[in-house]
Protein backbone atom coordinates (compact mmCIF):
# COMPACT_ATOMS: atom_id res chain seq x y z
CA UNK A 1 0.00 0.00 0.00
CA UNK A 2 1.28 3.43 -0.91
CA UNK A 3 1.91 5.80 2.00
CA UNK A 4 -0.22 8.94 1.63
CA UNK A 5 1.41 12.38 1.76
CA UNK A 6 -0.41 15.00 3.80
CA UNK A 7 0.76 18.57 3.25
CA UNK A 8 0.81 21.07 6.13
CA UNK A 9 0.95 24.85 5.90
CA UNK A 10 1.98 26.60 9.12
CA UNK A 11 0.35 29.87 10.12
CA UNK A 12 2.57 32.75 9.03
CA UNK A 13 3.24 33.85 12.63
CA UNK A 14 4.74 30.41 13.39
CA UNK A 15 7.37 30.38 10.63
CA UNK A 16 10.13 31.19 13.17
CA UNK A 17 9.34 27.98 15.13
CA UNK A 18 10.76 25.75 12.38
CA UNK A 19 9.05 22.33 12.59
CA UNK A 20 7.74 22.66 16.17
CA UNK A 21 4.10 22.76 15.02
CA UNK A 22 4.38 20.12 12.32
CA UNK A 23 2.68 16.87 13.43
CA UNK A 24 5.26 14.38 14.71
CA UNK A 25 5.35 10.84 16.08
CA UNK A 26 6.63 10.23 19.59
CA UNK A 27 8.09 6.87 18.51
CA UNK A 28 8.43 5.15 15.11
CA UNK A 29 5.55 2.81 16.03
CA UNK A 30 3.13 5.45 17.37
CA UNK A 31 -0.26 5.32 15.66
CA UNK A 32 -0.88 9.06 15.91
CA UNK A 33 1.11 12.17 15.10
CA UNK A 34 1.15 14.64 18.00
CA UNK A 35 -0.20 18.16 17.46
CA UNK A 36 0.48 21.15 19.69
CA UNK A 37 -1.31 24.15 21.16
CA UNK A 38 -0.54 27.22 19.01
CA UNK A 39 -2.20 30.22 20.66
CA UNK A 40 -1.81 33.31 18.49
CA UNK A 41 -0.50 35.44 21.37
CA UNK A 42 1.97 32.64 22.34
CA UNK A 43 0.89 33.00 25.96
CA UNK A 44 -0.25 30.08 28.12
CA UNK A 45 -3.97 29.40 28.01
CA UNK A 46 -5.49 29.24 31.48
CA UNK A 47 -8.69 27.22 31.88
CA UNK A 48 -11.11 27.27 34.78
CA UNK A 49 -13.39 24.42 35.92
CA UNK A 50 -15.97 23.58 33.25
CA UNK A 51 -14.58 25.97 30.64
CA UNK A 52 -14.87 24.91 27.00
CA UNK A 53 -12.21 26.07 24.59
CA UNK A 54 -11.08 25.76 20.99
CA UNK A 55 -7.29 25.60 20.89
CA UNK A 56 -5.67 26.48 17.54
CA UNK A 57 -3.11 23.98 16.24
CA UNK A 58 -1.28 26.41 13.96
CA UNK A 59 -1.64 24.69 10.61
CA UNK A 60 -3.88 23.90 7.69
CA UNK A 61 -3.56 20.60 5.89
CA UNK A 62 -4.14 19.23 2.42
CA UNK A 63 -5.25 15.59 2.54
CA UNK A 64 -4.46 13.29 -0.38
CA UNK A 65 -7.36 12.10 -2.48
CA UNK A 66 -9.32 9.30 -0.80
CA UNK A 67 -7.93 10.02 2.69
CA UNK A 68 -9.00 11.96 5.78
CA UNK A 69 -7.86 11.91 9.38
CA UNK A 70 -9.14 11.73 12.91
CA UNK A 71 -8.18 14.36 15.47
CA UNK A 72 -8.07 12.73 18.91
CA UNK A 73 -6.82 13.54 22.37
CA UNK A 74 -3.55 12.07 23.63
CA UNK A 75 -3.98 9.78 26.63
CA UNK A 76 -2.31 12.40 28.83
CA UNK A 77 -4.82 15.02 27.68
CA UNK A 78 -7.47 13.33 29.78
CA UNK A 79 -5.39 11.34 32.26
CA UNK A 80 -3.08 14.14 33.40
CA UNK A 81 -4.96 17.29 32.42
CA UNK A 82 -8.66 16.35 32.81
CA UNK A 83 -9.43 17.75 29.37
CA UNK A 84 -12.48 16.11 27.84
CA UNK A 85 -11.89 16.45 24.11
CA UNK A 86 -14.06 16.08 21.05
CA UNK A 87 -12.99 13.56 18.48
CA UNK A 88 -12.70 15.31 15.14
CA UNK A 89 -13.32 13.99 11.67
CA UNK A 90 -11.21 16.09 9.32
CA UNK A 91 -12.56 15.63 5.82
CA UNK A 92 -10.36 15.46 2.75
CA UNK A 93 -11.69 18.81 1.54
CA UNK A 94 -11.47 20.78 4.82
CA UNK A 95 -9.28 23.85 4.27
CA UNK A 96 -9.27 25.83 7.53
CA UNK A 97 -6.85 25.90 10.45
CA UNK A 98 -7.32 22.93 12.73
CA UNK A 99 -8.52 23.45 16.27
CA UNK A 100 -8.65 21.15 19.28
CA UNK A 101 -12.04 21.46 21.04
CA UNK A 102 -12.15 20.45 24.69
CA UNK A 103 -13.57 21.16 28.12
CA UNK A 104 -11.69 21.26 31.41
CA UNK A 105 -13.48 19.03 33.95
CA UNK A 106 -11.15 18.09 36.80
CA UNK A 107 -12.18 15.68 39.52
CA UNK A 108 -14.25 17.41 42.16
CA UNK A 109 -12.84 17.96 45.57
CA UNK A 110 -15.25 17.46 48.42
CA UNK A 111 -15.70 19.89 51.29
CA UNK A 112 -14.59 18.00 54.38
CA UNK A 113 -16.95 19.98 56.62
CA UNK A 114 -20.30 19.51 54.91
CA UNK A 115 -19.61 16.93 52.15
CA UNK A 116 -20.53 19.32 49.31
CA UNK A 117 -18.57 19.43 46.05
CA UNK A 118 -15.93 22.14 45.69
CA UNK A 119 -16.23 23.70 42.23
CA UNK A 120 -13.36 26.10 42.83
CA UNK A 121 -10.79 23.55 41.66
CA UNK A 122 -7.44 24.76 40.48
CA UNK A 123 -7.12 26.18 37.01
CA UNK A 124 -5.22 24.40 34.24
CA UNK A 125 -2.48 26.00 32.19
CA UNK A 126 -1.87 24.89 28.58
CA UNK A 127 1.52 26.09 27.39
CA UNK A 128 2.26 27.38 23.89
CA UNK A 129 3.77 24.44 21.96
CA UNK A 130 2.44 21.79 24.37
CA UNK A 131 1.32 18.51 22.74
CA UNK A 132 -2.44 18.17 23.34
CA UNK A 133 -3.81 15.96 20.58
CA UNK A 134 -2.95 13.60 17.76
CA UNK A 135 -4.01 13.03 14.19
CA UNK A 136 -4.42 9.60 12.63
CA UNK A 137 -4.67 9.15 8.83
CA UNK A 138 -7.62 7.08 7.58
CA UNK A 139 -8.54 5.79 4.13
CA UNK A 140 -12.01 7.02 3.16
CA UNK A 141 -14.62 4.28 2.75
CA UNK A 142 -17.61 4.55 0.47
CA UNK A 143 -21.04 3.04 1.02
CA UNK A 144 -24.29 2.83 -0.84
CA UNK A 145 -27.41 4.17 0.88
CA UNK A 146 -30.77 2.50 0.27
CA UNK A 147 -34.05 3.42 1.95
CA UNK A 148 -36.32 0.55 3.05
CA UNK A 149 -39.60 0.28 4.94
CA UNK A 150 -39.74 -0.61 8.63
CA UNK A 151 -41.34 -3.92 7.67
CA UNK A 152 -38.41 -4.74 5.36
CA UNK A 153 -36.02 -3.77 8.14
CA UNK A 154 -37.77 -6.04 10.66
CA UNK A 155 -37.65 -8.92 8.15
CA UNK A 156 -33.91 -8.39 7.54
CA UNK A 157 -33.26 -8.48 11.31
CA UNK A 158 -35.43 -11.55 11.78
CA UNK A 159 -33.73 -13.41 8.92
CA UNK A 160 -30.29 -12.59 10.30
CA UNK A 161 -31.23 -14.37 13.55
CA UNK A 162 -29.11 -11.95 15.56
CA UNK A 163 -28.84 -12.12 19.32
CA UNK A 164 -29.44 -8.43 20.06
CA UNK A 165 -33.11 -8.04 19.11
CA UNK A 166 -34.56 -4.65 19.98
CA UNK A 167 -33.15 -4.35 23.51
CA UNK A 168 -31.64 -0.96 22.70
CA UNK A 169 -28.44 0.77 23.71
CA UNK A 170 -26.42 -1.17 26.28
CA UNK A 171 -28.45 -4.37 26.02
CA UNK A 172 -25.95 -6.72 24.32
CA UNK A 173 -25.39 -8.86 27.39
CA UNK A 174 -28.95 -8.65 28.73
CA UNK A 175 -31.47 -11.43 28.03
Amino acid sequence: MEIPTYKFALREDLKDTKDLFMPSRATPHSTGWDVKAAMKDRLPLELEFGQSVKIPLGFRTFCPSGWWYELKPRSSTFGKKSLHALYGTIDEDYEGELIFACQYIPSLRWNLFDGSPNFTSQSLKIEFGEAIGQIIPVRRQDMLVEGISNEEYDNLCSNRKGMRSSGGFGSTDKK
